[in-house]
């Protein structure tokens, strides 16, 4: 199959590859439509969330939208706004405007269109689903029934460009291949084929809670549809300033560097008034508002869109003061204060209000949580973590800088200074830097967690400390390919190939896009010259993943650790975010 990422006539990039998992789009309002050649997955679709749902459900409308008799696809072109593919002598595009719950797909040649839908949330693997079927002002209206207590009916208006069309009552049970090789049970649904449209080249459908409300946005997008376009074309084109610096003369690589961009833009989820709701942290199954993902996502997002990145942080430091806390986040809350060196101050109070009570779990100057509170929450690790005491140190010296009180600032600094001195005397050695300890012992397994320590604190060591750390660790957890294994390659618990949805490689072995770039951003930062067979190696790599194995166009969240592959989650955030802070530190 060839993909195509075009942007203008001077940015584009061409490859003919074997392997693809099809294309992505999102309509900002926590809304996605993700397609391949054939559905090999449940969470393949076009999915829509009320705003009041956002971050917490999303729900299945359409499984399928499919050309009886249709060739091949033989090409996808992604244009960064609208996708197109090509079966046969039949160009298709796919086109999700910003702020509605609309999709429209065209094709160049009239044909049979059949529409197969699967009305569920998207946790919900019951088959339960009921359909009702009418037209009404001139439109085709699909009432969908579901069993979840949030949101247990809604409706689906389609203005077709013709009148006919046919009510098959099919159901279709899919074998979704995809899930079966995660592991993601149930690995078939059966599926409702609804409509087929007769003879025709343009569908707008809508979907929406009420009938009158899906109505009036599929008349909207049909009779807007031009304008529609221009506005996405405007709003691609506004990513050019910041697509423009960094300066990359690479044609791949400048290209997987746009697309990063706006896959995370893509993962912005907006409110009907386009104010700011959050940052998901992937899809199509991560549809949350992760405090931890969100918050190393904040200086790409930053270069993006700035408004929006405030309004998140600030929305994080609300959280720390109400206690709130996402399962398996204590670095989330840590991550978020220091998130505090690229904003402008900001309700000083309540910045410190959160750094003390993210300083309620320090005991003798060191930072204690409980198992499987990090992001490697698939794994035992001790129970005072590198991460946690940088991002710990981190917070005395914020709160210290914060503090107008001259009291409470030496306070932060001594705090600062005495548990920089008992830290670094219990995770390190001279030669490797600890994962963790336990009150007792340090444990020296080789996990890429110290780019996280450094990243939040690199104060904790010397430039020339730090290096020797990671040239001593590089050995042990470097994968030829271009990645970082999550463990020691040479530990037992080492798999080389990724479990699916069963985690046992995941931290033990898995290699995660996000922390290979932040590695990439660390090594160039403390020893650019030196380590950069490893940084070009994770960039190749990084790129490799966006243009041409996942999802077109998307940065996927691990890799087995025994050759490059797309795997996990095929559109991770803080993969492409990090992806970007690479580049923009290298170009």
């Amino acid at each position: 199959m060839k993909i195509i990422h075009y942007f203008n006539e001077n940015n584009r990039v061409v490859k003919t590859v074997e392997k693809q998992n099809g294309f992505l789009l999102t309509n900002l309002l926590g809304g996605y439509f993700w397609l391949a050649e054939k559905p090999f997955s449940r969470y393949q679709g076009w999915f829509f969330t009320p705003s009041r749902l956002a971050g917490n459900k999303i729900f299945r409308v359409l499984e399928n939208i499919e050309i009886e008799g249709g060739a091949d696809v033989s090409e996808i072109k992604n244009n960064f706004w609208q996708v197109e593919r090509k079966r046969g002598e039949t160009n298709e595009t796919f086109f999700t405007p910003s702020f509605l719950n609309v999709l429209v797909y065209e094709t160049t040649l009239p044909s049979d269109i059949k529409l197969f839908f699967d009305a569920k949330e998207s946790y919900d693997n019951q088959n339960s689903a009921a359909y009702e079927i009418f037209e009404q002002a001139g439109l085709v209206v699909v009432k969908c029934q579901t069993v979840d207590e949030a949101m247990k009916e809604f409706f689906v208006a389609i203005k077709a460009d013709t009148a006919t069309h046919e009510r098959p009552n099919q159901w279709v049970t899919r074998d979704y291949t995809f899930d079966k090789n995660r592991h993601s049970a149930p690995f078939e649904r059966s599926v409702y084929l609804a409509l087929k449209f007769k003879n025709s080249q343009r569908l707008v459908l809508a979907a929406a809670q009420t009938k009158d409300q899906a109505i009036e946005q599929a008349q909207f997008g049909a009779n807007h549809l031009r304008s529609l376009k221009k506005k996405a074309v405007r709003e691609i084109k506004n990513l050019w300033p910041f697509f423009n610096r960094p300066k990359i003369k690479d044609s791949e690589l400048r290209l997987a560097y746009l697309c990063a961009k706006n896959s995370l833009r893509s993962c912005l989820v907006f409110d009907e008034k386009k104010k700011i709701k959050g940052l998901y942290a992937g899809l199509p199954w991560f549809f949350q508002f992760w405090q931890r993902d969100a918050a190393l996502c904040l200086p790409a997002l930053k270069m993006l869109n700035k408004p929006a990145s405030q309004t998140i942080w600030h929305n994080l430091i609300r959280d720390i003061i109400r206690g709130e806390k996402n399962n398996s986040a204590e670095d989330g809350w840590g991550w978020a204060i220091k998130r505090a060196d690229i904003f402008q101050q900001w309700h000083r109070k309540f910045l410190l209000t959160a750094i003390q009570e993210f300083e309620k779990s320090v005991s003798q100057n060191l930072f204690w949580h409980g198992q499987k509170a990090t992001w490697m929450d698939t794994v035992d690790r001790y129970p005072a973590t590198i991460e946690l005491q940088t991002l710990f140190l981190a917070a005395c010296r914020i709160a210290s800088k914060n503090f107008e009180f001259w009291r409470k600032k030496f306070f932060y600094d001594n705090l600062e200074d005495d548990s920089h001195i008992l830290i670094k005397e219990k995770f390190w050695n001279g030669q490797a830097l600890a994962d963790g300890f336990n009150g007792q012992l340090a444990d020296l397994t080789a996990r890429p967690n110290v780019f996280l320590g450094y990243h939040s604190y690199s104060q904790l060591l010397t430039k020339g400390e730090w290096e020797k750390c990671f040239t001593n660790l590089l050995p042990r957890l470097w994968l030829d390919w271009g990645g970082l294994s999550t463990v020691d390659k040479y530990s037992p618990t080492f798999h080389n190939e990724h479990s699916g949805e069963t985690p046992i490689s995941y931290h033990q072995g898995d290699s995660w896009f996000f922390i290979n770039n932040l590695a990439a951003l660390v090594l160039a930062k403390i020893n650019q010259k030196k380590f950069k067979p490893y940084i070009e190696q994770i960039i190749k790599a990084s790129a490799q993943d966006i243009l041409w194995q996942g999802i077109v166009g998307h940065h996927s969240e691990l890799s087995s650790a025994r050759s490059l592959q797309a795997e996990g989650c095929l559109c991770q955030a803080w993969s492409s975010a990090l992806f970007l802070e690479l580049l923009q530190k290298l170009y």
